[in-house]
């Protein structure tokens, strides 16, 4: 049973975390097209959340079926920054209406009503192409994402499935009560809040697209740069982020809600007129504090599930060695957990790793990568996780060089033991001292 919730639990928070980003964006812009008058571009948005959503199953399918390498980091890459360049595009745009709100929404309604079908007709593919792309590169990850967990081991399709469905029903009833409480908010207010949240949002895609392109060397990194981005980057701090952009409007929902105030009524209203306005007040109250409390639950939900992933991962204390006559000799391993060792060169501790892979081959590397601080990796399940970015290598692939991948060391088995030069530990003393 307890298997059955955590793969479950596993596969409802990628669609989650994957899905709200691509809610939030789409509600904020269908809630700030509706604040303005501009609802007749509701159909743009729709056609354009219907096609990306089609055409990321149809990209899922060409990936697999064709070996496209979904993990091109140079691709990754673009994909994030563009993605970046819209959301940020959506908080300054957002942030300027707000300054001048009155003046911009009648201006912008008398523009709507006078404009002609050219002027609008380009509006609306602008429109189309914002909402097709932001929710194409959420949907291709989070079709890629169930994909690779049904591949694990122990995990079930049926139950990714059934968790993937749950995450994406929680991301669209989070869009649906954001769209719907935020109706009668202080529109000022509204906009300087949802575009704090949608800057964060900005933050962690130019980590993620930065992070991608030093994977393949396009851009140099530092040691700096790379833990700012590893803190974006990292799991743990992606859910905090998450919690963020649903917690903020949440907040804002809930406490307008709570202040919320009938208008004022004309002297001479009949009392049916007055009990159509307080029934039409009270609903929009349900709906702006029922979104605020919404948005709060969710945001508890990924609190708990990120106190249980800050517990996650195997990472055992190095055992420090010694060199005698210039090798150290270990057992090699009889399980297969990571066993991690630490000798000093040259007064530098330099940590490596000893892991028998599945086939009972041997897979031996320094605890470090090629870009990242020296960290190390942690074990969780079939694969290693860099402790700075959280970059997951499948433990096949230790050995291969380049990006997060840990740099590795050359040894040699004899029997039930390994032997390791220390010459050839003294190749990372550099990346252990920090140069």
């Amino acid at each position: 049973m307890m298997n059955l919730l955590f793969h479950i639990t596993e596969a409802l928070v990628v669609t989650l975390r994957e899905g709200i980003e691509a809610a939030l964006v789409i509600a904020v812009l269908l809630a700030y097209l509706r604040k303005t008058g501009k609802v007749t571009l509701n159909r743009s948005v729709y056609l354009g959340l219907g096609a990306a959503l089609a055409a990321s199953i149809l990209a899922a399918i060409a990936v697999r079926r064709y070996g496209i390498d979904p993990e091109n980091e140079l691709l990754e890459g673009i994909l994030m920054f563009v993605a970046a360049l819209l959301v940020g595009s959506l908080a300054a745009w957002m942030w300027h209406a707000g300054r001048n709100l009155r003046q911009r929404m009648e201006d912008q309604l008398d523009s709507l009503v006078a404009s002609s079908g050219t002027g609008h007709s380009r509006a609306a593919l602008g429109i189309f192409v914002f909402s097709f792309l932001m929710v194409f590169r959420e949907g291709v990850e989070t079709v890629l994402f169930l994909a690779a967990l049904s591949g694990t081991v122990g995990s079930n399709p049926l139950y990714n499935a059934l968790g993937g469905s749950l995450g994406l029903l929680l991301a669209a009833g989070f869009g649906f009560l954001f769209i719907r409480g935020s109706l009668r908010v202080n529109l000022r207010r509204f906009f300087g809040i949802t575009g704090v949240v949608l800057m964060i949002l900005v933050a962690k895609l130019m980590a993620s697209g930065f992070h991608e392109f030093f994977e393949v060397g396009l851009i140099p990194s530092s040691p700096f740069w790379l833990r700012v981005i590893g803190f974006f980057t990292r799991e743990s701090s992606s859910v905090i982020i998450l919690i963020l952009l649903i917690a903020l409007p949440g907040l804002a929902l809930a406490w307008e809600g709570w202040r919320m105030a009938p208008v004022e009524m004309e002297p001479n209203a009949t009392g049916a007129e007055r009990r159509k306005h307080l029934a039409g007040f009270q609903r929009n109250r349900r709906w702006t504090l029922s979104a605020g409390a919404g948005a709060l639950a969710l945001s508890l939900i990924l609190g708990s599930f990120a106190a249980v992933q800050a517990t996650r991962g195997y990472d055992p204390e190095p055992t420090r060695v010694t060199a005698v006559n210039g090798a150290i000799a270990l057992a090699f391993p009889q399980d297969d957990k990571i066993h991690k060792h630490m000798v000093d060169v040259d007064g530098v501790p330099v940590r490596f790793f000893l892991l028998r892979r599945k086939d009972g081959t041997l897979a031996s590397a320094f605890d470090v990568c090629y870009i990242c601080p020296p960290k190390g990796y942690m074990q969780d399940g079939d694969q290693l996780i860099c402790r700075n970015c959280d970059a997951p290598i499948n433990v096949d692939t230790v050995g291969l060089t380049g990006g997060c991948n840990p740099i590795p060391l050359k040894v040699e088995t004899t029997g039930s033991q390994v032997q390791i030069a220390l010459a050839d530990l003294a190749t990372a003393k550099d990346r252990f001292a920090g140069k």
